[in-house]
């Protein structure tokens, strides 16, 4: 295992120490990490990240969805021993399986014309969407990709 040290508690919120967290866990420089929760025992401390991964969908099937990229949440769970040296590591995996459903879930939407395209910078209003019965838009961010979100929740 990499050399992570964790001193005190505080420390695992750090952005400096996160992003010793994303190298040792092999993410990439988009994916975002935030620190989910704290437990201490007699055997050390245990540390959960929530961490949101980009991930690109593509295919002729998905119509205007075609190459969005949403936001899939997967767990981190760093076991630290009472010297603060990290001893063991559980990360929730995006397998074949989930990255499919994901595809069928975001094609399923396109099929029932319940994605909206917006323009880069307009403003999404949800009620005209609510009627339009587009509980989802697509939006180009600043790195310009095109990013899925939800409008509103029926």
């Amino acid at each position: 295992m990499n050399e992570l040290c964790l001193t005190n508690d505080e420390m695992a919120g750090d952005p400096q120490f996160i992003e010793q967290v994303k190298a040792v866990l092999g993410l990439s420089a988009e994916a975002q990490v935030r620190l989910k929760n704290i437990a201490r025992d007699a055997a050390g401390v245990q540390v959960e990240y929530e961490i949101i991964l980009p991930i690109r969908i593509v295919g002729a099937e998905l119509g205007v969805a075609n190459g969005v990229t949403v936001d899939e949440r997967i767990t981190a769970q760093l076991r630290f021993d009472t010297r603060g040296t990290r001893v063991a590591t559980r990360v929730t995996q995006l397998d074949e399986q989930r990255l499919r459903l994901l595809k069928d879930n975001v094609q399923k939407l396109a099929k029932m014309n319940a994605i909206y395209l917006a323009a880069p910078n307009e403003q999404i209003d949800p009620d005209v969407l609510r009627a339009r019965r587009q509980a989802w838009y697509i939006q180009t961010d600043a790195q310009g990709n095109k990013r899925l979100h939800r409008a509103f929740i029926a």
